[in-house]
């Protein structure tokens, strides 16, 4: 059976950020838990996965291209321990 490729935020043309927060400049909430439906950017400086359920289904949704690889998602680097 064929996967079905998720789509995130990293690749819809919608996805905006303003200060501290992601949004959808459609209106679709991203969280319930901020109140007012808006993601935490430590989620994108961090580099973590943002392929929501309200995203997969969106009529809204368009795409900008292709992927964003994992690599070179966030601008927080961990720390190497020696």
């Amino acid at each position: 059976m064929k996967e079905t490729k998720k789509r995130t935020l990293y690749e819809c043309s919608h996805a905006r950020v303003t200060g501290d927060w992601i949004y959808c400049r459609r209106g679709h909430p991203m969280s319930s838990k901020s109140g007012n439906g808006h993601l935490d950017i430590r989620r994108l400086a961090r580099g973590q996965r943002l392929a929501f359920d309200v995203c997969q289904s969106c009529p809204d949704y368009d795409s900008l291209g292709p992927p964003v690889p994992p690599e070179e998602r966030g601008w927080l680097k961990k720390e190497v321990t020696k």
